[in-house]
This record gives C-alpha cells, sequence and structure tokens, in this order.
C-alpha cells in the first residue's frame, strides 16, 4: 500500500488483472520521456479532470454583491452625512466652558422659578439636588454631578430616516445571510425546489469539495457579521442616530461606569495578574466597562420637557439648558414641620408633580415575542446558531434536529420563567393605594401615586 501514490496502486492492481507479473520492465508510462526498447505495453493514463469553479457571474453571486454593496454604499453615505450635520454641534459645545452659567432650574434668578414665582406658586421651599453640569464634551455630552450618577454624562441624540433606514437595512442583510446559509445547506442534500431539485450540489457544478469549501467561507463571513454587531449592540442604535446636545436632542444616552465590586482582597500571582489586566483591556475595549442606557424624551402637560431615568424624572431648566432631579426641603425642624400643617395648596402640588413625577415605581415586563428576541441575541444563543450549521451542512442533520429542539425548549423554559418573575416584580413594585391627604386645610382621599413632597 503505498499511501502518499495511489497511482502506484492502481498500476499494481490493473496489472496483476491482466496477469503481468514484472511491471518495472516489460511496462511503463506513456509520456514524452518513454522512447521504447525493452516496454512490451504502457499505462495510458488520462490527465485529470479540471477541477470545477466559479465565474463568479452566477446569479446568486451577482444578488450577494448587489445586496452587500448596497449596504455598504448606504453606511458609507449615512458615516460621511453624520460626519458633516454634527460638525455644528461638535463646534457649539467646544465653546462652551466649565464656568458658563449654573445655576440649578427653578433656583433664584432662573428662568423656571422667574416663571413660577409669576404664576403664584409657593416657593418657600428651595429645591436641593445635585443636577447636570453645563460643562460639555467634544462629543456633544455633558457629565453629571448627580450624585445618584456618579462619573456619569448624558448624550443626546435624534433620529433621521435615513439613520433609521441603516438600521433596518442591517437587520434585513443579517437574516438574508443566515437564510444564504440555509440555501447553500438544503443545496448539499439535494433539496433546493425547482431545475436544482434532486441534483446534489448543483449551486457547485456537481462538487463536493467546492460545496463544502464555499459554505465554510459563507459561514465565516455570517459568524464574523453576528459578532461585529453583539459586540457594537451598545452603541449601533445611537451611532445611526444624529448626534445633538442633551437639551436639544430627542433621545438621552446615559453613560454610566461599572465598576467591580471585589469582596476580598485577592494576594494574585503573576499570571492571574496578567489575566485581570487582558480581561480589564478586553471590558474596555468591548464597551463593556459602561452601562448604556437610552432615554426618550417627554414633555410634561405643561409642556416642560424630562426625561425618566431609573424612575427618576430629569427636567430641562429652559435657561441653563440642565437636566436635574429635584428634592424638595420640607423642613429639618419641628417648627418648620408645624408651620406646614395645613398641607400644600393645590397650585404647589400641581407643580410638583410636574417636577417630581408620579409616586410609582413602574416596571416593563417585556411581551413574549420580545422576551425570545432579547433571549435569542445574547452571545451564548448566536454561537449555538451558527455551530448547528456545521451539523446540518455535513450529513449530522439528524443530530443538528436534535440539538435545536433542546435548545428552543431550553430558551422557552428560560423565557417563560424570566417573563413570571419580573411580572411577580411589577406586581410587588407597582403598589397603589389610597390615603387620606391634608391639603388645602382640608383632609383628602388620594391616591399614593399623586403624593408629593411635602405632603
Amino acid at each position: 500500500f503505498h499511501a502518499w501514490n495511489s497511482e502506484e496502486d492502481i498500476r499494481i492492481a490493473c496489472g496483476a488483472e491482466a496477469n503481468i507479473t514484472d511491471q518495472s520492465k516489460t511496462v511503463g508510462v506513456w509520456d514524452k520521456n518513454w522512447i521504447g526498447g525493452d516496454i512490451e505495453a504502457v499505462w495510458a493514463e488520462c490527465p485529470a479532470a479540471p477541477t470545477p469553479n466559479y465565474k463568479y457571474n452566477e446569479s446568486y453571486w451577482i444578488a450577494t454583491y448587489a445586496v452587500n454593496g448596497a449596504l455598504a454604499l448606504l453606511i458609507l453615505v449615512w458615516s460621511v452625512y453624520k460626519g458633516f450635520a454634527e460638525q455644528s454641534v461638535r463646534a457649539a459645545t467646544l465653546n462652551k466652558t466649565s464656568g458658563a452659567d449654573n445655576k440649578h432650574p427653578d433656583s433664584p434668578g432662573s428662568a423656571v422659578y422667574d416663571q413660577n414665582r409669576d404664576k403664584g406658586y409657593n416657593l418657600s421651599e428651595k429645591p436641593l439636588v445635585g443636577g447636570v453640569t453645563k460643562t460639555p464634551l467634544e462629543n456633544g455630552s455633558v457629565d453629571s454631578t448627580d450624585p445618584a450618577m456618579p462619573n456619569s454624562c448624558l448624550h443626546g441624540y435624534r433620529n433621521k430616516l435615513l439613520g433609521t433606514a441603516c438600521i433596518w437595512a442591517i437587520t434585513l442583510v443579517t437574516l438574508l445571510w443566515i437564510c444564504f446559509l440555509g440555501v447553500w445547506t438544503a443545496d448539499y442534500y439535494g433539496s433546493l425546489p425547482g431545475k436544482y431539485s434532486g441534483k446534489l450540489y448543483s449551486l457547485a457544478y456537481g462538487s463536493d469539495n467546492l460545496e463544502l469549501a464555499t459554505f465554510l467561507i459563507l459561514w465565516g463571513i455570517s459568524f464574523i457579521i453576528l459578532i461585529v454587531l453583539y459586540v457594537l449592540k451598545p452603541h449601533l442604535r445611537n451611532y445611526f442616530r444624529l448626534l445633538a446636545l442633551p437639551s436639544k436632542g430627542k433621545y438621552v444616552c446615559v453613560v454610566r461606569p461599572l465598576h467591580e465590586v471585589k469582596v476580598i482582597e485577592e494576594n494574585t500571582n503573576w499570571l492571574q495578574h496578567y489575566i485581570n489586566v487582558f480581561t480589564g483591556w478586553l471590558q474596555v475595549s468591548l464597551s463593556r466597562d459602561k452601562e448604556y442606557t437610552t432615554c426618550p424624551i417627554e414633555k410634561t402637560s405643561e409642556g416642560r420637557i424630562y426625561f425618566t431615568y431609573q424612575c427618576t424624572r430629569y427636567v430641562l431648566d429652559e435657561q441653563t439648558q440642565q437636566y436635574a432631579p429635584y428634592e424638595f426641603d420640607i423642613g429639618t425642624s419641628h417648627r418648620r414641620l408645624i408651620q406646614q400643617a395645613d398641607g400644600l395648596s393645590g397650585a404647589e402640588v400641581a407643580y410638583r408633580l410636574e417636577l417630581v413625577g408620579p409616586n410609582f415605581i413602574e416596571v416593563k415586563v417585556p411581551s413574549i415575542p420580545a422576551a425570545f428576541v432579547r433571549e435569542f441575541v445574547s452571545f451564548f444563543y448566536l454561537y449555538q446558531l451558527m455551530i448547528l450549521w456545521i451539523y446540518y451542512v455535513y450529513a449530522y442533520w439528524q443530530v443538528g434536529l436534535v440539538d435545536t429542539g433542546v435548545i428552543l425548549l431550553s430558551a422557552s423554559i428560560k423565557v417563560a420563567l424570566r417573563v413570571q418573575s419580573e411580572r411577580r416584580l411589577k406586581q410587588m413594585a407597582e403598589q397603589e393605594e389610597t390615603t387620606p391627604v391634608k391639603r388645602d386645610g382640608e383632609w383628602l382621599n388620594v391616591s399614593t401615586r399623586d403624593l408629593v413632597p411635602g405632603d
């Protein structure tokens, strides 16, 4: 057996069948070096058939070029437009300094204070709060000095039709790549419809090697696309929005650093030290060291602009262009409390309710389809999805079906338990009762949702 020369084995087998015992002296090989002599016969070997390959003008490749080229062009146009459109915002932020007016919304001298004083509101209790400073960063954001959000900053964004189209196009093309893998898997088994039905490797000109090589390349590209989208997930949606000052945008992205809590001080060796350094660098590189929360900007019935972050309302002061939460000083002595024995006036209640929002913790529970989407966009399921394609295309489709069923069952149980837990949490958090409250000198039965500081 000649492991590296199958032609030698073929000649020996064929010679034995023809009763030729000593091929080395009587049988040669037909080529340009053979000149006759004692040779009685020769092996006439046909050259190997040329390996099939693509012309790359096939319809499915043209469709691939067109779809991905259109997406690349769309993203390029958006990036150029975004760069020019955001120049004014970046220039405006660079012209501001940290020494700008930092009056707190509703502090004496501010626009909000003067407006509410003119309306007759009781402003004897000054709001004492850590607000958002007016110190812009180069990217059109502002730092937060709110004690509840240390080392955090705000980014303002607004939607554009072209950016929204880019997001939908990326989603569609990603799904098309997954479907493209399904097309090649079906072709591997000869299961394509129409004129390709029943033909193995029809897209690869009948070559199983070319089919498998093509599938592996497409599989690798699809895997890279999913990994890139997963890494960029915290930034992807806002990249396809236009940057704006937080006071001018339609959305505010709160960026808050995440800090690792160590229970005990570890005495690590050099290997653990370098592992910690590498994981820290990886977290920073993949933006996993910060939490990104995008909040829509809303308006109250009086037209006051605000956004809600972690159940706290941040209100915009039109003069200082700052967002800030409110806390009312209701007094630190018995004398101050006794002075408020008649309760708040109706106008003061309405004013405070508009500033601090309802006395209510809202817990949002996603729908079942949204919960499944949230579950399947995690890295674990993306990895499992790509591994399943390997099972399907390498004639292990039975194993692939079993694994797919196990994964779907596991995900369904996990989603059901998580949604059930979130609904229970919603029931516990969203409590609303009726309680007696003294307002304008009279006792009233008021919902706890409508309680304000000072009631």
